[in-house]
């Protein structure tokens, strides 16, 4: 990889989302030239250039027109993104998206035809596969130190999209067809406060799932929508991945260790994770299990500036940030395809799209991949047009034309993604 080369980098969406990309993004100055940030509310553009000393836009067409950038990282609402990669794919820019990469799988297919027809790369910001502890437990897997797979299951660890992406790269293969229920369940209004579109505040929303591999292995998810609210945040979350002479459990209220049978007897063998001082920085350099062999997931971005969360989880996530802004930076530099990319994203959202399907259908089995428009993808493209004064699809040109966002951004967002 062409370490010298830095590329011009602009930040399209200056909200929540955005913030916690502005760290990685200044720990990769070896790599990114950040030159730009825009959002629709001027301020919140201002607020973010100000402190990197960069330009700051509130008109999309002059934030691409004016800067020649080579890569978009894209956060704004999931429901826009096709619309922003039509945008960054007419100025030839290339992309990392944030997830979803887009509700429904026509929106997806609309981001995969622009970027192709324009010839840009597109990666998406999906972290959950790229957690150093998935990283290791892949690792682990891979090396037998668990026997052969038998069962992956998530439980409120992390939901929607991200844990299909990481239940499908812990199964390592893909999924054939799931079978999905659903119930609303009334809750305390007064301790229930979900940060949840289309959930009020005397509800939630619950799902459990069987994913059917087509290597054998069997997948088990469950979530419910208020699960970061105050009432639930001390629920135990966890992962587990299990073998036939072993067992490896991973979440972030609970014990993350490997088991493994040795001798007959379990050994229980739990998560390491070295560090380094440098001033008031404590990096994180390696992840391991003292097994024998010994496994373990060396930190790539150990030598440079990255500002760390203070517990593991989050300092995770810092990593895979860093992992996923540096896949589109080789994929761009080496001309080659991104890790993950819109593929993938598409796998994974399809697949959240079918257990809606089968909870819509009282638990029938739905095979994949999906065939047709369900009811759920219509429902979100009706909303759209009802949200945003137009078709996602045979509208987008005008909506882009006409500065979409200073209207639909202002109306209240209808949409629902919690499976």
């Amino acid at each position: 990889m062409a370490e010298s080369k830095r590329l011009r980098l602009g930040l399209l969406g200056a909200g929540r989302r955005a913030q916690a990309h502005l760290t990685t993004i200044a720990g990769l100055a070896d790599r990114y030239e950040f030159v730009a940030v825009y959002d629709l509310a001027e301020g919140n553009a201002h607020a973010v250039a100000a402190p990197f000393g960069i330009k700051a836009y509130s008109d999309i067409n002059e934030f691409f027109s004016r800067e020649r950038l080579d890569v978009v990282d894209i956060v704004t609402p999931s429901e826009c993104h096709h619309l922003m990669a039509k945008v960054a794919a007419d100025h030839g820019v290339h992309m990392l998206i944030e997830t979803p990469l887009a509700p429904t799988r026509a929106m997806m297919n609309f981001i995969a035809e622009v970027a192709d027809k324009a010839g840009v790369r597109v990666e998406v910001a999906e972290n959950a596969w790229r957690q150093p502890l998935q990283r290791l437990n892949r690792k682990a897997m891979d090396a037998g130190l668990i026997g052969g797979l038998l069962r992956v299951s998530n439980f409120y660890e992390i939901g929607g999209y991200h844990a299909m992406a990481a239940l499908r790269y812990c199964a390592g293969a893909e999924v054939d067809e799931v079978r999905g229920i659903a119930h609303r369940f009334e809750v305390e209004r007064s301790v229930e406060t979900p940060d949840v579109p289309g959930m009020t505040s005397d509800t939630e929303s619950w799902t459990q799932a069987l994913l059917f591999f087509a290597n054998g292995a069997i997948g088990s998810y469950v979530q419910i929508s208020t699960w970061t609210s105050p009432l639930r945040r001390g629920h135990p979350r966890f992962i587990t991945v299990e073998g036939t002479r072993g067992l490896i459990a991973s979440g972030r209220s609970g014990v993350n260790a490997l088991y493994r049978l040795e001798n007959g007897v379990q050994a229980a063998y739990p998560l390491k994770i070295d560090t380094r001082q440098e001033g008031e920085r404590k990096i994180p350099t390696r992840f391991y299990y003292e097994t024998s062999p010994r496994v373990e997931y060396a930190n790539p971005f150990a030598d440079l500036p990255l500002k760390y969360a203070d517990n593991w989880y989050r300092l995770g996530d810092d990593i895979a940030r860093a992992d996923e802004l540096t896949s589109i930076y080789r994929a761009v530099v080496n001309k080659e395809s991104p890790e993950y990319g819109i593929a993938n994203a598409r796998r994974d959202q399809e697949l959240c799209i079918a257990i809606m399907e089968s909870t819509r259908l009282d638990g029938q089995s739905v095979r994949l991949p999906l065939s047709g428009e369900t009811v759920w993808e219509r429902e979100q493209h009706e909303t759209f047009r009802a949200t945003w004064g137009g078709d996602p699809l045979k509208d987008a040109d005008q909506l882009i034309t006409r500065n979409f966002l200073r209207t639909g951004l202002r109306r209240q967002r209808a949409y629902d993604f919690v499976v």
